[in-house]
């Protein structure tokens, strides 16, 4: 899946993200809950899709996780207390992954 500026997407920075891991959740532009990203709040959004990944014990590289890891670092001092939980909740998320990761070399 390649998204575009014809996407309607917002946040270009999370299009790898979904790139990824949309297709490894079978779904699509179409099929996906992204109304985070038309008109919402892309981090939420983006945290939601990093839940289910880390849920589903669906693994995804670091480049993908890269900014999501990056603005979770970012908001985790945040006045929003929703952006402090979900800092802590997606860096919770990206370690569960990434040790799930450690612990099969196979999924690596």
């Amino acid at each position: 899946m390649k998204i575009t500026a014809q996407s309607g997407l917002a946040a270009p920075e999370y299009w790898p993200f979904l790139e990824e891991a949309l297709p490894k959740l079978d779904r699509t532009l179409e099929t996906g809950d992204l109304g985070e990203f038309r008109g919402g709040e892309p981090f939420i959004g983006a945290v939601n899709i990093l839940a289910a990944c880390a849920q589903r014990g669906i693994d995804l590289s670091d480049e993908a996780m890269a900014e999501v890891e990056h603005d979770a670092h970012a908001f985790a001092d945040d006045e929003w207390h929703t952006y402090r939980h979900l800092s802590a909740k997606a860096l919770e998320y990206i370690a569960m992954i990434r040790s799930r990761r450690d612990a099969d070399p196979a999924t690596a």
